[in-house]
């Protein structure tokens, strides 16, 4: 696949859309879903505070690391 450069956004063409009530439109919903159903989950479940949004963006960012590290471990 070749590499597109554009000047500016204006000129990035927009993606193809499939009609809400097209076949493939379902197909696509199921695949991304049971992508969606393998990945670990980012949080245990509750609720947890944080003092400020740079400690909550450290904290996703851990967990974030953590994942990709479990996913390659399971490989």
């Amino acid at each position: 696949m070749s590499v597109q450069r554009f000047r500016d956004v204006a000129e990035i063409p927009t993606p193809p859309r499939c009609s809400p009530g097209a076949p493939e439109t379902y197909a696509r919903i199921k695949e991304l879903w049971a992508f969606a159903s393998r990945l670990p989950p980012l949080f245990p479940p509750g609720v947890t505070r944080y003092r400020s949004i740079e400690e909550s963006d450290a904290a996703r960012e851990r967990a974030l690391i953590a994942r990709m590290r479990a996913m390659r471990a399971a490989r």
